[in-house]
């Protein structure tokens, strides 16, 4: 038995007890609503702790209670929970279960293919998550187009799989949308529908579908034809060297370049530099003008990078709106003059798209190589500079040395209000390695001390743990008062509940949740969607 799972249960079980003590030294009447929550929040901490029957039992409890208001005394509300009570005084050692690998933290979880199911009928779309995830695949999931056309360029997922009848827009818009994007990218777009007409499959056909099945299609089947699809296109993408969009090189071709001049420069004990760039508020381009013109600017910056650097310098789409540069035997002092010129040309070229006209800038983190210094390291550590250049207000250049470990700050909130879950996840993300992220966490028992803490408005990317059912301030409106915030994308949002209503998961969704996890949860699982959701966007 894991030494912290089995602390974790005793905190459970002392925090049951506290409680209940508590209500009878207060002789004032339980309300309905603080019996209900008291029920939830050991239903899902118990469960995410491997106390399955204390977990089931307190759910089964929750759900007799009815929508009755009444109140209960001291003593009913004690009696009421006896069966979670006797079941730690009882059978406290039958409750064990081996966690030994829990905690531990697990590096291939991000390397799961990732897929994007789009689809209104919300049944359907929890069913298949679950099932996908259960063949090894890590899912995510939107009931409405508009959130989906989001995650898809901000995820970059591996195979996109929609149901084109949607009462919003016309499904098959979305997916000559997207088509016309994804040619670029190679991803395959796989429709389900619940027609089999002949007009149903050539329309889908017609709009870009690589692939086109009915929503009853048996689940052996089903995941074949994904694997089919997931696996060609890494194939595909193993044997180019350049970036369809913008037609500069990837990443693919990166190491292979890295490789020879790493060798050639260490052989003559020569140097060269590595320069990171990131166009200066991309997302909101995308948002302004829509994501086509976000990929003309990209092209476009592209061919301004080629048209003013050198021949054997090498540019590369690093991923997303950012670009990676390779100058051989050049130092860092004529690397960031270079970065510098690159900038000030920039700022004299407007662009123009669709009637619009406007400027772009970079930020850049420029890193002299002058020893042996692996592929992920130089980048790491360009990417680091980057990283100062966007902090000390972007449109500028920063210089790194191997000495430089500045990362990025990820600031975890966990807004729970079990006291167990909190600590739980406090351990779990100060041992949780995030590449190119360095983590602060803090945690909160509700909303309303969330935002009253000044800590959730700073600069940096968020993630949010957040349960959906809170004390003073519901998880849904956290989640709501977060979305209407101007610089919103910067926080990304996992919910979390004991309740598994189709109506709360869709009401999350909408509302602009990027991923759920039902409780009881694997600390392995939630460190799978964790790094999908920070590491996969681009």
């Amino acid at each position: 038995m894991d030494s912290k799972l089995i602390k974790y249960q005793n905190m459970l079980e002392k925090k049951i007890t506290k409680q209940v003590q508590e209500w009878k030294d207060d002789e004032n009447p339980v309300s309905h609503q603080e019996l209900y929550q008291f029920l939830h929040t050991i239903t899902g901490t118990a469960g995410t702790i491997s106390l399955s029957e204390v977990s089931k039992t307190a759910s089964d409890l929750m759900h007799q209670m009815g929508e009755e208001q009444k109140s209960w005394s001291s003593i009913e509300a004690a009696r009421y929970l006896r069966p979670v009570t006797n079941l730690f005084a009882v059978h406290k050692k039958n409750l064990a279960v081996t966690f030994s690998s829990e905690f531990t933290p697990n590096t291939d979880q991000c390397d799961k293919p990732l897929l994007l199911i789009v689809d209104q009928d919300v049944p359907y779309l929890v069913y298949s998550k679950e099932q996908l995830e259960n063949h090894g695949y890590a899912v995510v999931v939107s009931p409405t187009i508009e959130k989906a056309l989001s995650m898809f360029y901000d995820l970059n997922p591996d195979c996109l799989i929609v149901n084109p009848f949607h009462e919003e827009i016309d499904g098959y818009d979305f997916i000559k949308q997207v088509r016309e994007t994804v040619a670029f990218e190679l991803i395959p777009i796989v429709v389900i529908s619940p027609s089999d007409e002949k007009e149903t499959r050539i329309a889908a056909y017609q709009k870009g579908a690589d692939d086109f099945f009915l929503k009853s299609l048996e689940w052996d089947e089903y995941v074949a034809r994904i694997d089919r699809q997931v696996k060609r296109r890494k194939i595909v993408k193993d044997t180019l060297m350049k970036d369809e969009l913008t037609k500069v090189y990837n990443r693919k071709f990166l190491k292979e370049a890295y490789q020879r001049i790493s060798s050639e420069h260490l052989r003559h004990k020569d140097i060269f530099s590595v320069i990171m760039i990131d166009v200066d508020f991309f997302k909101k381009i995308n948002d302004t003008y829509g994501h086509t013109a976000g990929d003309h600017v990209l092209i476009k910056f592209a061919e301004f990078l080629r048209t003013h650097l050198r021949t054997q310098d090498v540019v590369v789409r690093y991923g997303g709106e950012e670009f990676l540069l390779l100058m051989p035997y050049t130092k860092l002092e004529e690397a960031e003059k270079t970065a510098c010129r690159l900038l000030e040309n920039l700022s004299q070229n407007v662009f123009h798209y669709d009637g619009h006209s406007f400027l772009v800038s970079f930020s850049a983190g420029v890193y002299e190589v002058n020893s042996p210094v692996s592929l992920a390291e130089a980048v790491r550590t360009a990417d680091r500079a980057l990283y100062a250049a966007k902090e000390n207000g972007r449109g500028r250049i920063e210089t790194a040395s191997s000495q430089e470990v500045v990362n990025r700050r990820l600031r975890v909130a966990v807004i729970d209000d079990s006291e167990v879950i909190r600590r739980m996840l406090e351990s779990f993300f100060t041992d949780l390695e995030v590449e190119n992220y360095e983590l602060e966490i803090k945690t909160y028992q509700d909303g309303v001390s969330f935002f009253v803490d000044e800590w959730h408005q700073s600069n940096d990317e968020y993630l949010v743990i957040l349960d959906g059912v809170l004390p003073k301030m519901d998880g849904i409106e956290v989640l709501t008062k977060l979305r209407k915030y101007p610089d919103t994308n910067r926080y990304k949002i996992l919910m979390l509940t004991a309740r598994k209503a189709e109506g709360d998961i869709v009401r999350a969704l909408h509302l602009g949740a990027d991923d759920y996890l039902t409780k009881p949860f694997s600390i392995r699982e939630l460190e799978a969607r964790i790094k999908v959701l920070v590491q996969r966007v681009k």
